[in-house]
């Protein structure tokens, strides 16, 4: 067994962007079955749809803006996907605008392509997957209602995930949503075997453990949250493993 007393400095090799070939887009195709079974879209939609709900109230007496979303690190952008369904489902529906950005050309390019596969033509206006860099965000200050990383933020070292999370923090006008891996052994253990068991690619059968490495203790994400200088922020423990960072208040949406 490794050690979980601090975060690994070992690359996962999703990080590696050379790497352009079926290694590449098989595991960002697993990675959404991952995110669907074990809390990936759960945990941060029941911070967002009070948000959304609002706005389909004030769109029924007014022209109320849509809520604008930023989600870094999207890959297949398979939580944009998750975000416009349910908005769609809704009565009244509201009305929302995604900016799903990944720095990975070849992973934007597969996630543009896996949405006009997967998504009815009338929501995927909803979404825009492009190429930005999470540190040197080209978005100006306030110009997103949420800003959101979900199982990104561990990709980066101490000193780069607090300026991740000041820049989205600078982004967002109501709040960010951070949803990441809590470093354990039984996450460990558990995704190592899954992923095994499951016949997973050689990819997701290598980041998946680096991955619960490279995460989080409650007291690390408060003082990324700190270094970064959040006002105020809510840390919460989510199945599986997962902790779930907020500055969002739920229900209200600032003008």
């Amino acid at each position: 067994m490794p050690s979980f007393k601090v975060r690994t400095t070992e690359d996962e090799l999703m990080d590696d962007f050379s790497i352009t070939d079926s290694r590449l887009t098989d595991a960002l195709d697993q990675l959404r079955w991952v995110n669907q079974f074990l809390g990936g879209y759960t945990a941060p939609m029941a911070i967002l749809k009070p948000l959304l709900k609002a706005q389909a109230r004030a769109n029924q007496s007014g022209q109320a803006a849509p809520v604008r979303i930023l989600d870094l690190g999207t890959g297949i952008a398979d939580f944009p996907e998750v975000i416009v369904r349910w908005a769609a489902r809704q009565s009244p529906a509201p009305q929302v605008e995604i900016v799903a950005v990944d720095a990975n050309p070849v992973t934007v390019a597969y996630a543009q392509k896996a949405l006009s596969d997967r998504l009815p033509p009338a929501l995927l206006p909803h979404i825009k997957v492009e190429v930005a860099d999470a540190l040197a965000l080209p978005y100006a200050e306030n110009s997103f209602d949420v800003v959101m990383a979900s199982m990104f933020l561990h990709h980066f070292a101490q000193e780069n995930a607090i300026a991740v999370v000041a820049a989205m923090n600078r982004i967002a006008r109501n709040g960010i949503i951070i949803n990441d891996l809590q470093r354990h052994p039984l996450a460990y253990l558990g995704i190592y075997s899954l992923t095994r068991i499951l016949r997973a690619s050689p990819m997701m059968q290598n980041d998946g453990p680096v991955s619960v490495l490279r995460g989080f203790r409650a007291n690390e994400l408060a003082a990324i949250a700190q270094g970064a200088a959040l006002p105020t922020f809510s840390l919460q423990w989510r199945w599986a493993f997962r902790w779930l960072l907020s500055t969002v208040t739920i229900g209200e949406r600032k003008s």
